[in-house]
């Protein structure tokens, strides 16, 4: 799964947050006006270069999280806004530009700048229909929330100099705002009738509770405060210098402590019991510095995060979780007008033609590809096992501790060697490969046991930052060895670091299509990339091979189980055994599978359907080139562009065909 830029469609998703003014930064420096100087590459038509430009800059003022992850600093010291008048005005903000767009279609003479502006329209109508969707007033989402997205960012914000550092304590006090926004939107639905699942109000409540009871000094979102140094807990009570001479071997030194601690030095914090950052002998920051910055954050925590984390997690179990949907009712379907919300939401992770955003046809073609793959899954286990039993399959590799992982530092290093294996393959598959490099990070665990088995992030815009492949080591035990390297092709090589840091690095594209995430392009490369890496020769033997059928399984019975919970209304349970009886997949990974389907939904249904495009495009691109065709040139016509839409792919493919003297015939997918 990749979490690009907030994982989602093919717009440059929106998230937004609180209404309350935040004192605005002082002008940034001169040198940071121009980043974007590529904004508008490779457009002819001076209009559309203008309004791609103007659009780009739109997006990073909406979502300065984005701008953070992309490497801007300009907007490191603030945070979205959710606030209703706000989305209304960004929704009028996109209703303009589309307009602007529509008057200036006619003109646009070059194929690039056609494509250009039909990738920058749709993206622009699916910016306005996620406004009038407003989904900010019922999702409850315990893997994405707004109280994991404060601690993701925190985790790429820059604080090397002073400048940085006042937009950390601007970002940290503006979190406040952000969170109790988030909190008033789900009582704007709670009141309206509008509400989230049960089990995911009540995941979200748990992830809360575990967050508020650290001392701030302790969370993640102190980190970056600390310069390295490492915390020892002063009781209540208890004495500066004690902790002196323990930790610097000298008492006398309490003054070193003080100077970096000043929270300490208030009384009552003495008599309550704190924390004390003995500080990093490689810290570059002086100690009278380093406690500034220290003291400012704390103070950020503890006045405005801490309280406004614990306001959040009130309106959940006080107000929404009794209005809550129960598990038997947890799909779109239950809310009012959720069937044409989830049509809308097809459109807009599958990029089809909305005649094609049908759930009884996605469900049907589920149903077929499961039982397809099960034949092949008990084909490969009567190799790979001695069984062709899907029931006994299940049972020897769900079972058998030999199967999984025994620590956390096993999971770790397979999904290192799988990447490094991929790496060294590359060639002879694709002519363009990206620069940017990928590596991979443990999720942290303030996340971990609510998050998904991985996911990707893309590299920092700038390059300060690597493609990270990130990889659930929690409860090691349940981590299966057989999926492990089918994973890391999807995540990383072949698969998302591949195409997205490519799309990244073309030079002659707008920055807007180098970072537009399509749903069904970006999921459905990975998918296709998992059977790729068979071709390549990646998958160290037929267990592997199972694991690879597991999880093209599991993807085929995503649109079964999304279509179920949100057309057809199926239950958690009902959801979960699906999952359980159709896939090799981890029961925990079942369970919190659908626990993302009924948060995201429609979001499921991209990688198979992209996938099967992908399929049949190369295909075609056999059928119709015989024994010239080969690898690289397919996968860059593919590639080269960036993401598109599905429509739009098959165009180019084509049109690569027919400029090879080929006949094509024309489709309308």
């Amino acid at each position: 799964m990749s979490k690009s830029l907030a994982f989602l469609p093919l717009v440059l998703v929106p998230v937004f947050a609180a209404c309350e003014t935040i004192d605005p930064l002082l002008p940034p420096p001169p040198e940071e006006l121009d980043l974007w100087s590529d904004a508008s590459a490779g457009i002819t038509h001076a209009g559309l270069a203008q309004l791609a430009r103007e659009v780009w800059e739109a997006d990073l003022r909406q979502d300065p999280f984005l701008a953070t992850y992309l490497g801007d600093p300009r907007w490191n010291g603030k945070v979205p806004d959710s606030s209703q008048e706000s989305r209304s005005s960004w929704r009028m903000r996109q209703v303009a530009f589309r307009d602007r767009l529509a008057a200036l279609e006619d003109e646009l003479l070059e194929r690039e700048d056609e494509l250009t502006a039909e990738l920058l329209r749709q993206k622009l109508e699916q910016e306005i229909a996620r406004v009038d969707l407003d989904l900010e007033a019922w999702t409850v989402d315990p893997i994405e929330g707004p109280h994991l997205r404060i601690l993701n960012v925190a985790s790429v914000q820059p604080c090397a100099s002073e400048r940085q550092r006042e937009q950390v304590v601007d970002r940290w006090n503006g979190f406040g705002a952000y969170l109790r926004q988030a909190a008033r939107n789900l009582e704007r639905g709670a009141s309206g009738g509008r509400t989230a699942s049960r089990t995911a109000v009540e995941k979200v409540v748990a992830q809360l509770d575990a967050l508020l009871a650290q001392h701030p000094s302790q969370s993640a979102l102190c980190t970056l405060a600390t310069g390295g140094g490492r915390w020892v807990e002063l009781a209540p009570g208890g004495n500066v210098a004690e902790i002196a001479h323990r930790n610097l071997g000298d008492a006398r030194e309490q003054g070193v402590l003080l100077e970096v601690n000043r929270h300490v030095l208030e009384p009552t914090r003495i008599a309550r019991g704190s924390f004390v950052l003995v500080p990093s002998a490689s810290d570059e920051l002086p100690l009278g510095a380093r406690g500034d910055f220290l003291y400012d954050v704390l103070l950020a925590l503890e006045e405005e995060v801490w309280p406004a984390l614990r306001q959040y997690r009130d309106v959940l179990q006080k107000k929404v979780l009794p209005r809550a949907r129960t598990d038997e009712q947890p799909g779109l379907k239950y809310l009012p007008g959720g069937l044409a919300q989830y049509r809308t939401l097809i459109r807009e992770y599958t990029s089809l033609p909305l005649a094609e955003c049908d759930a009884k046809a996605i469900h049907e073609y589920g149903l077929a590809e499961v039982e397809r793959l099960r034949a092949e899954l008990s084909a490969l286990g009567a190799k790979a096992l001695g069984s062709g039993d899907l029931a006994t399959l299940q049972q020897r590799l769900r079972n058998d501790p030999a199967m999984h992982f025994t620590s956390r530092d096993e999971v770790e290093a397979k999904a290192r060697e799988a990447l490094a294996r991929a790496r060294g393959r590359l060639r002879g598959y694709f002519g363009i490969l990206p620069e940017a490099a990928c590596e991979v990070v443990p999720i942290p665990a303030y996340e971990e046991a609510d998050s998904t088995v991985a996911y990707y992030r893309e590299p920092a815009a700038d390059g300060s930052r690597p493609g990270r492949y990130f990889v659930n080591t929690s409860a090691p035990e349940t981590r299966t060895r057989y999926e492990a390297e089918a994973l890391a092709f999807h995540e990383a090589l072949p698969g998302h670091h591949l195409q997205t840091a490519i799309a990244q690095e073309r030079e002659d594209l707008p920055r807007f299509r180098r970072h537009l995430n399509v749903g069904a392009y970006v999921e459905g490369w990975a998918l296709y990339s998992e059977l790729l890496a068979d071709e390549m020769g990646l998958y160290s033997g037929d267990l592997d091979r199972l694991g690879m059928l597991s999880y093209d399984a599991w993807r085929a019975a995503r649109l079964v189980v999304d279509t179920g919970l949100h057309f057809y209304g199926w239950s958690r349970d009902e959801a979960i055994r699906y999952l359980a009886d159709n896939t090799l997949l981890a029961a925990n990974n079942c369970a919190n599978e659908v626990d993302r389907y009924i948060a995201w939904p429609g979001q499921a249904l991209g990688y198979k359907l992209g996938q099967r495009e992908l399929l049949s495009l190369r295909d075609e691109a056999r059928a119709a080139l015989g024994t010239r065709f080969r690898y690289p040139e397919f996968h860059d016509r593919v590639l080269e562009n960036g993401a598109v839409t599905l429509p739009a792919l098959r165009r180019l493919v084509q049109a690569w065909l027919s400029g090879e003297g080929v006949a094509v015939e024309a489709t309308s997918r």
